[in-house]
Parts: structure tokens; C-alpha cells; sequence
């Protein structure tokens, strides 16, 4: 049996193969598909009702869709595709706005909510984390030169990045307790080549 969260998966996937921005670097299908497994993984850890695992999973699945048709803000086109879709599926209008406002609540700087915005919101940013950090990091820079036309030497951006990453806070408590301890390995990955790069930071 086709379930709705199969017809979203392969809705989004759609999204993603007709855009023109269908091979960035870095907020592709692939993060999509990260960010969905993370969500996953702390909604569990979370606790949550398995409609609330449901919704917060459709949310993680649309919240990039909409960055064909604008790389900044395009957390509100990525609503509405999934509020249009969603009532297609004849989702409840209550089921479709906390969905929607899951997706807002990943654009930065994140100020969540709720239970599911946290989640949606620790897994979104949960390769601050990860073990290849660093390649995901460059391929973010990539991105950004690309489409926002930023360049940075070296040094600029590794201390921007550490800054980032010494601001940032998770918000549920698998985030405070299991990611922010893999975050606090990549701080001092920075600081190494930072050190390398000419400036040593404290």
C-alpha cells in the first residue's frame, strides 16, 4: 500500500529533478533525504505521536523545494508546494499549517516553536555535527558563491564558521545531548585550520 508520506517522497523528488537548481552543491535531494532521516530519528527520540512523526516528516521532505524559485526565501515556496499538494491528498487544514509552519521555521536564524519545529530545525542543521562536516562546509561555500556571489578567502571563512557553530544551540534534547557533542568536535577541526590558515582563535 502507497502511504501519503510515499506519494510526498516522490512528489518532492519530482520537485527536485525539474529544477534548475536540481545540482547545487550542497541543498540538493541528497540534504533532503538527510534532513528527513534526522527528523525521523530525533521525532523518535522525541517521543512523538506517530501522526505528529507523519507530519514532521512530510515537512522535512518540502522544506528546500521551493530554492528553484528563489534561493533566498524560498522557505515560503517551499510552503506553499506542500500546502497545495497536501490539500490535494485532502490532508486537515490544522495537519497542513503545522506542516507549513515546520518548513518556516528552518529559515535562519531558526526560532522554533514547537516540539516539531525543533525537530525539523536540529535536523536541518544537524551536519554542523557530522563526522564530514568539513566536505559538507565546503560544499556549502561553493553554493553560496555560486548562487549569492560571496567569496571568502580561507581564513575569512573558517572564522566565520566557527563563530556560527559556537552561536548555534540545538534545541531538543537529542540535539543538546548527543549532536552538540559531535558540533563542539567540528569547533575544534576549525580551530586547527584556522591555526593553519594564519589565525589562531580561542
Amino acid at each position: 500500500m502507497i502511504t501519503d508520506l510515499d506519494k510526498v517522497y516522490s512528489h518532492c523528488e519530482f520537485l527536485f529533478s525539474q529544477s534548475t537548481k536540481r545540482n547545487l552543491p550542497f541543498h540538493n535531494f541528497q540534504h533532503t533525504i538527510e534532513v528527513l532521516n534526522y527528523s525521523k530519528i530525533i521525532a523518535i527520540k522525541e517521543n512523538v505521536t506517530p501522526e505528529e512523526f507523519n507530519l514532521v516528516s512530510i515537512a522535512a521532505l518540502y522544506h528546500d523545494t521551493g530554492i528553484a524559485d528563489g534561493y533566498q526565501n524560498h522557505e515560503a515556496m517551499s510552503a506553499l508546494y506542500a500546502k497545495l499538494y497536501l490539500q490535494k491528498l485532502g490532508f486537515l487544514e490544522t495537519d497542513i499549517t503545522v506542516v507549513t509552519d515546520c518548513i518556516h521555521a528552518t529559515k535562519m536564524p531558526q526560532n522554533p516553536q514547537t516540539k516539531l519545529q525543533q525537530i525539523i530545525c536540529d535536523a536541518d542543521l544537524s551536519h554542523l555535527s557530522a563526522k564530514n562536516y568539513l566536505s559538507k562546509n565546503k560544499l556549502l561555500r561553493e553554493e553560496w558563491e555560486i548562487e549569492l556571489g560571496k567569496t571568502y578567502s580561507d581564513k575569512e571563512w573558517i572564522e566565520m564558521n566557527i563563530d556560527f557553530l559556537k552561536n548555534h544551540n540545538y534545541f531538543t534534547s537529542y540535539g543538546k545531548n548527543i549532536l552538540s557533542k559531535g558540533k563542539e568536535r567540528n569547533i575544534e577541526l576549525l580551530k586547527k585550520k584556522s591555526f593553519t590558515a594564519g589565525s589562531v582563535r580561542q
